[in-house]
């Protein structure tokens, strides 16, 4: 395989949106009052509480009605959703965002990189190859910042690379009487060359996000893509708790990374 069709694969997976993001999945209670109301592969969660509920995610511009079905099916209402967060500002995870906002009329926050794309709608991406309907940004999510809605606490992890503004969020779950750290990560996946102009800090993002990742150690942790954690497997067993497989999941996301910089960079 030629070292150019090897740097082109991540932006060819883009050509066509795989079946699994638009396929409908179950939606169910992972932890505590954290459920997925999301596709076959595309990540949304639902965090609820007595003041009202966040959003993570909405994937595709075509799922909304079928994350606003979830959501009812759960026994909740889509009126009570009062913030709109994303792990990353690219087309599969914010396409909906617009329509979704318009049927909450939730406040949306992002980090301040991926603010700049939401509000642009994609434009400002330096992969190019991400645009959706622009929406406003109501509140710039600074790395540590806590996201409050009434006894709901989710801290916000700046996990940069896989866009400029990726994120992560943390918070605990209580399950079965146990506390349980809970983590919705944002896994670095290359999808944008490595020698982006429009991204100069990609490389160093990637690593400090790797290396952040690492010093995390949840009790249960879900991804923006239901097969970066196994969520067919998960589910049918019904357990989502897999710490170790967390660590191995970062160590696995990063040995691919730093192929592609021996590939592109020569390093």
């Amino acid at each position: 395989m030629s070292k150019l069709l090897m740097i082109a694969l991540p932006l060819l997976a883009f050509a066509a949106n795989p079946p699994e993001w638009s396929r409908p999945f179950p939606p169910h209670r992972i932890a505590g009052h954290i459920y997925y109301v999301g596709t076959e592969d595309l990540g949304c969660y639902l965090i609820t509480g007595k003041a009202g509920h966040i959003l993570l995610n909405t994937g595709l511009e075509d799922s909304p009605a079928m994350i606003a079905s979830s959501i009812e099916k759960l026994g909740f209402k889509l009126s009570d959703i009062k913030i709109l967060l994303t792990n990353q500002a690219h087309f599969d995870h914010v396409a909906g965002l617009a329509d979704m906002q318009k049927m909450t009329g939730a406040k949306v926050y992002a980090t301040p990189p991926d603010a700049k794309l939401i509000e642009s709608g994609g434009k400002a991406d330096p992969s190019g190859f991400t645009n959706y309907k622009p929406t406003k940004v109501d509140r710039i999510l600074n790395n540590g910042d806590i996201i409050r809605l009434g006894e709901i606490r989710l801290k916000t992890i700046h996990h940069f690379g896989h866009t400029p503004g990726s994120s992560s969020y943390e918070t605990t779950v209580v399950e079965n009487g146990k506390q349980l750290s809970f983590l919705m990560v944002n896994m670095g996946s290359v999808v944008m060359p490595l020698t982006s102009p429009g991204y100069p800090a990609i490389v160093t993002d990637f690593r400090a996000t790797f290396a952040h990742q690492k010093t995390l150690h949840p009790d249960i942790w879900v991804a923006t893509h239901g097969s970066q954690y196994n969520l067919k497997e998960k589910f049918r067993s019904k357990n989502f708790a897999d710490a170790a497989g967390y660590q191995e999941a970062v160590v696995s996301f990063e040995k691919t990374f730093e192929r592609q910089v021996k590939i592109e960079l020569g390093q």
